[in-house]
């Protein structure tokens, strides 16, 4: 019998090793205020999108002057009626909708109250050019419950975050799992995760009182699409794979969700990913399921299926690198299993052949053709 190593003999982590693992914090430290202070340290308008009500040459000339006055900060386009222009604002397609016959301004506030309330600054000082008093109408408002209208960030946070470290923990811990038993249990934790996010949403604090169904279904999406995604970049990069996650979901992910400041409120860096990030779609599908009775989700849809299947792609890719390594760890599994089961009872366990499968079922003597090993227990 062996006597212990003395403290210290055992193997040491390599310090450069040590070094280089000690850059992932440094990153987080750094890219975390980068990224959320530059988006929403000063939220201002930029190329938001407004309309002014009327086709007569006034209207016009109105439109050209708030355009002119707000440079880059204002898209400015005019519509024919104010009927036209509510839908506009109903269906997220213009920020707000300015009358100039009668002053009456048109917003959403449950799209952005910071957004609603730039707009609503800007029309202040149209309004008293023009002569008229301004009459804000809110078409949308967040629930009672909502005051801010961004309780439903955290059901996008709860799903990105929870399928990201399922994945995370599976190429850790379930590396003996095959593939299909991952995706099964991925599937099935986008259920919990779904119910279990809403149901604290809709249920425990009754933030919501509606369109329970279709954001639940956004939610299993969140946390599939994280789940799947990270599952096939870890497959192809191993631990680094975790920062590719984390800045994906997190540092630059929640910023360009676009809840917390409206994307038109952000710079235009992020205004950009924010119509290309999942996060940016969850954001989207959620806000117009909640209080735009889905207005507009076809593209959000398609984008977040986008990169669900971008995940499934990388999963592909990471199968053709080598052999199924949790397959061979099952069979070997097996094998143990079998060998405790039948102690006195020779196991086939490796087997070499330059031969047909059927000369392999007749074992002959190490120094033939065919060779078999025997596990005996020990």
């Amino acid at each position: 019998m062996s006597s212990p190593q003395p403290p210290g003999t055992g193997a040491r982590i390599p310090v450069a090793m040590i070094l280089a693992a000690m850059l992932f914090p440094v990153f987080m430290a750094f890219a975390y205020p980068a990224s959320y202070v530059s988006a929403m340290h000063q939220p201002a308008p930029h190329h938001m999108e407004v309309e002014v009500i009327g086709t007569s040459g006034s209207a016009q000339q109105l439109a050209r002057q708030v355009a002119a006055r707000g440079g880059d900060a204002l898209d400015v386009t005019t519509v024919a009626d104010a009927a036209t222009a509510r839908q506009d604002v109903m269906d997220r397609e213009t920020r707000a909708a300015f009358n100039p016959s009668d002053g009456t301004l048109y917003v959403a506030t449950a799209g952005g109250r910071q957004a609603a309330g730039a707009a609503q600054s800007v029309f202040q000082q149209v309004a008293q050019q023009v002569g008229v008093p301004l009459t804000v109408q809110d078409l949308r408002k967040p629930a009672p419950k909502d005051t801010l209208g961004i309780a439903y960030m955290y059901i996008m946070t709860a799903c990105v975050t929870a399928g990201y470290v399922t994945s995370t923990m599976l190429g850790n811990l379930g590396k003996g799992m095959r593939l299909r038993s991952r995706l099964g249990l991925i599937g099935l934790l986008s259920v919990v995760a779904a119910v279990l996010t809403t149901g604290v949403t809709w249920g425990f604090y009754g933030v919501y009182d509606s369109h329970l169904v279709p954001a639940g279904l956004v939610a299993m999406g969140a946390y599939l699409t994280a789940a799947v995604f990270q599952l096939g970049v870890g497959g192809l990069l191993g631990q680094a794979a975790t920062i590719v996650g984390i800045t994906v979901f997190v540092i630059l992910g929640i910023p360009a969700s676009g809840i917390a400041t409206s994307p038109d409120m952000m710079p235009g860096f992020f205004q950009v990913i924010h119509r290309m990030m999942p996060t940016g779609a969850i954001g989207e599908l959620l806000q117009r399921i909640i209080y735009f009775d889905g207005h507009g989700v076809g593209p959000w849809i398609l984008l977040l299926a986008t990169w669900l299947l971008l995940g499934a792609g990388l999963l592909w890719l990471g199968s053709l690198r080598g052999p199924h390594a949790g397959e061979d760890q099952s069979v070997i599994a097996d094998q143990v299993d079998h060998a405790r089961k039948h102690p006195d009872e020779p196991l086939l366990t490796a087997y070499d052949s330059d031969g047909s499968d059927d000369d392999a079922a007749a074992p002959r003597s190490v120094g033939g053709r065919h060779r078999a090993q025997e596990v005996k227990r020990s």
